[in-house]
């Protein structure tokens, strides 16, 4: 799942580039940022940030990813960096390419259950 976030909330700023969330199941949003780290070392990246998944006010990692085993991840992107056009085509091209690889090195370790 994607998403974005406000550059600031509350009078508080969001420094992370982008944020991977998960609840139960971290490995694809680890194999994520292994990726991320390593084609865009410059980006600010966090886990869960600037939100937490959890099963009371999420329903797409619960349902659609842990009931069904499979490896998930919610990715928010500060929508900064997604509002204009080139920011799009980036974020875009650098998502395709992590989801890619992440996905690629869990089927290859063998970890498609937690």
């Amino acid at each position: 799942s994607v998403h974005s976030f406000t550059p600031s909330m509350a009078g508080q700023d969001r420094p992370w580039h982008a944020g991977l969330l998960f609840n139960r199941d971290p490995r694809l949003s680890h194999a994520l940022m292994a990726v991320l780290e390593a084609v865009s070392p410059d980006l600010t990246l966090g886990y869960n940030e600037p939100y937490a998944v959890d099963d009371i006010s999420d329903f797409t990692i619960p349902v659609h990813g842990e009931q069904r085993g499979i490896p998930h991840a919610l990715i928010e992107v500060r929508n900064d960096e997604i509002g204009h056009e080139d920011g799009i085509d980036q974020w875009a091209d650098l998502l395709a390419h992590a989801v890619q690889q992440a996905t690629e090195a869990i089927l290859r370790d063998g970890t498609r259950k937690p």
